[in-house]
């Protein structure tokens, strides 16, 4: 039996169950996480209600994204981090290892490990193999294009998923910049499931294959492989892009409906996956939606190949709200006493939201980002959304209510 994951709390524990269900429960249970397997073992300490300081955020993140380097083979049109070449003076293999280290003490739960191109690095199986014998619960984020028989041999079996970037099936060549193919993905695919690794698809929507997403859905859902997506952020060479990539309120309807497909498969399939990176993601939302303040540098944060720390990855690509560099200052001592400036913003500070409809209990719109604001407004506070997010949202929301139920 696996034993319950936690970190202690101001408010009391924040406890990651077997299953990956996560929840938080008052400092009384403290008496009996060792014994416990369930949530309905701690039913009894659930915390009904919780005080959200000013500077509110988990002492133990969530996630760490963690970019162990920009280089990269490809170069995507819609790639958030302009990854191709490394940034200067990165991380060595001990630099890394002793920041993971750091990561432990701290009781982070879970890492991404990305670029770039992870797998550019050759000793990036050293550096997993590293990472799974500290216990983190890891997700690769890769292109696939070093996804050898002899890599994938050193990949760990247990609390460890590679996630392989696939945007479309004609449209994939394109997107890639002409140098990956989806019958390659479907070969790298194979390749895993007959090695028994642990893997799932993730895909950008963007105008650029939205017309062939469902297609592919459908493929993962035959194949039984786990299929997520993200939408299309005007970050890095997508900035660049956006006659390519930017998606326009008419392609809501189509979003919307490859979101939904999407949710049920996912729904299915997270009953036999258990803890995993995804579920951590999906409950930092949670907290974002409980204490009405950004996920990012509050559960999550990011650090880039050249150690400097950021709340996210969109602030990494921006280069903005960096709370120091591990060279100077170790993760944990940043993560404790940096990152003001975001944490002391609240969706209070955001002044277009009163009047809007999706600011309503109704709704939960996440696009409340001063980066994303400062990209489309040239301000910090006004709307993150674009009015393809606005009416994406509105027809998620609906569709959640009607076909799973779903009540904000």
């Amino acid at each position: 039996m696996k034993n319950l994951r936690y970190s202690k709390e101001d408010f009391g524990y924040l406890v990651v169950f077997p299953d990956g269900s996560i929840d938080l429960y008052e400092e009384e249970v403290a008496t009996v996480l060792q014994s416990a397997s369930t949530p309905s073992d701690l039913a009894a300490y659930k915390l009904r209600q919780m005080r959200v300081s000013p500077g509110f955020h988990l002492h133990s993140p969530l996630i760490v994204w963690f970019e162990v380097t920009r280089l990269c083979n490809l170069t995507c049109s819609h790639c958030y981090i302009n990854a191709g070449r490394p940034r200067q003076n990165e991380l060595s293999t001990e630099e890394i290892m002793t920041v993971l280290n750091d990561l432990k003490r701290a009781g982070v739960f879970s890492l991404v490990l990305a670029g770039g191109e992870p797998y550019a690095r050759r000793d990036f199986s050293t550096i997993v193999e590293y990472a799974a014998d500290l216990g983190f619960i890891i997700a690769i984020v890769t292109n696939g294009s070093y996804l050898t028989k002899e890599a994938l041999e050193r990949i760990p079996r247990e609390d460890c998923r590679i996630t392989l970037s696939v945007d479309g099936i004609e449209a994939h060549h394109g997107i890639r910049g002409g140098n990956s193919t989806f019958t390659l993905m479907q070969e790298k695919l194979t390749l895993m499931k007959t090695l028994g690794i642990p893997f799932s698809i993730s895909s950008v929507i963007s105008q650029a294959n939205i017309h062939e997403l469902q297609k592919l859905l459908n493929w993962c859902v035959e194949e039984d492989i786990i299929f997520r997506t993200v939408t299309f952020n005007p970050l890095g060479r997508g900035l660049r892009n956006l006659d390519i990539h930017a998606l326009s309120k008419e392609d809501a309807s189509a979003s919307s409906q490859i979101f939904m497909l999407q949710k049920k498969f996912e729904a299915e399939k997270d009953k036999e996956t258990g803890a995993c990176v995804s579920k951590f993601f999906n409950y930092a939302l949670n907290l974002m939606y409980m204490t009405k303040r950004e996920h990012c540098s509050r559960s999550i944060a990011y650090i880039a190949s050249d150690g400097q720390v950021y709340p996210c990855v969109t602030c990494a690509a921006t280069e903005t709200f960096s709370a120091g560099n591990i060279r100077q200052e170790s993760f944990s001592s940043l993560w404790e006493n940096s990152f003001r400036d975001m944490r002391a913003i609240t969706w209070d500070h955001f002044h277009e939201c009163p009047t809007c409809p999706f600011s309503s209990k109704e709704y939960f719109c996440a696009n409340r980002c001063p980066i994303m604001s400062l990209i489309l407004n040239g301000e910090l506070f006004g709307c993150g959304a674009t009015e393809f997010e606005k009416e994406d949202l509105r027809l998620r929301t609906e569709r959640l209510r009607t076909e799973m139920g779903y009540v904000y």
